[in-house]
C-alpha cells in the first residue's frame, strides 16, 4: 500500500551572490567607483583584501551623507555601515573611471 503522505524539506534562503574578487576590482575600476550595503559582508571582505594590496580605497559612508576614507586597519571595525569602494588615484583623482562610467555587461 502506498503512503499519501508528502515529504516537505525545508530549503535556505539563497544568500547574496559572492563576486570573485577580481570582477569585483573590473566593476569599480569600470565606473570609477561602488555602493555596497551595510550587510553585504561578503563583498566588503573581499575589498579589504583588495585594499590592504593597494587597488581599492574604501570610504564609509555616515548617517548624514558624508564619507571618510578608512584606511587598512580600519575597515574591519567599520562593517556594519554602508561603504563605497573607489578606484585609487594612480593619475588624477580618486574614483575617475577607467571605462567612462560604462559597466561591463
Amino acid at each position: 500500500m502506498l503512503d499519501r503522505e508528502t515529504n516537505v524539506v525545508a530549503f535556505k534562503p539563497r544568500t547574496a551572490v559572492a563576486h570573485h574578487p577580481r570582477s569585483l576590482m573590473e566593476r569599480v575600476y569600470a565606473a570609477g567607483s561602488l555602493a555596497l550595503r551595510a550587510d553585504d559582508r561578503a563583498t566588503k571582505m573581499a575589498a579589504t583584501m583588495l585594499q590592504a594590496l593597494g587597488f581599492l580605497v574604501i570610504e564609509e559612508i555616515l548617517a548624514d551623507g558624508t564619507l571618510r576614507r578608512l584606511e587598512r586597519g580600519q575597515a574591519k571595525q567599520a562593517l556594519d555601515r554602508p561603504w563605497r569602494l573607489s578606484k585609487p588615484a594612480f593619475s588624477g583623482e580618486i574614483g575617475v573611471p577607467d571605462g567612462g562610467g560604462a559597466l561591463p555587461t
